[in-house]
């Protein structure tokens, strides 16, 4: 199998595994991005915009987590070792998730406790790890993975996104989160992802919430 650096860039312009958690990239790194500016008035001002700070720990855990590392952990990527026991990029992978964990658990902590120091030290930790955790998904992983499945696997991977977006977070979730993740964009005056018409496409080709 060639290396990632000589396999094509996910497609965004198609519905299909990669594409779709690729799409969902664009709305973690938007929340990201609010994260780092939250960290940032909580280190100023040694207080923590809590409403915003447990809005934006919503999506992460909800959203980032349960749906889009949940669509990793129990579809795609089994499939992936399935074909390719061992497969490194894989481990690596499930490693991060587990460590994002640990600073999504210090923020909301932080946030009971008012702590602005340990929320900005973990918050800012969080936005490093993940900022280089989508790098390494989308420009090594995802790549690989697209010449790993067949087509047909690609449909029954899509089928499991489809489960947990309607049968493990409920009708409507998916559509709450992403307008939450919209809101905190607006505030902080961060790019929203659902501005561009393809990303937006991937977004809701599961959900269906373009649909309502």
């Amino acid at each position: 199998m060639p290396c990632a650096d000589h396999l094509p860039p996910v497609d965004l312009s198609r519905v299909s595994a990669t594409s779709i958690l690729s799409g969902e990239h664009r709305v973690i790194l938007q929340v990201l991005d609010v994260v780092a500016k939250l960290a940032a008035l909580a280190l100023r001002d040694q207080r923590i915009p809590s409403e915003h700070a447990n809005q934006a720990l919503e999506v992460l855990t909800k959203f980032a987590d349960h749906c889009h590392h949940g669509k990793e952990e129990t579809v795609l990527f089994p499939v992936l070792e399935a074909i390719q026991p061992g497969f490194g990029p894989v481990q690596v992978m499930r490693a991060e998730h587990v460590e994002g964990r640990a600073f999504i658990r210090a923020m909301t902590e932080a946030v009971a406790a008012g702590d602005a120091g340990l929320y900005a030290s973990a918050a800012n930790g969080y936005v490093n790890l993940l900022r280089q955790h989508i790098h390494k998904e989308d420009d090594i992983l995802f790549r690989l993975a697209g010449q790993m499945l067949t087509p047909a696997q690609d449909a029954e991977i899509l089928d499991g996104y489809r489960r947990i977006e309607h049968d493990d977070m409920g009708d409507g979730t998916h559509e709450r989160l992403l307008g939450i993740a919209d809101t905190l964009a607006t505030a902080y005056g961060v790019p929203r992802a659902s501005d561009s018409p393809q990303i937006m496409n991937l977004l809701t080709a599961i959900c269906g919430c373009k649909d309502d």
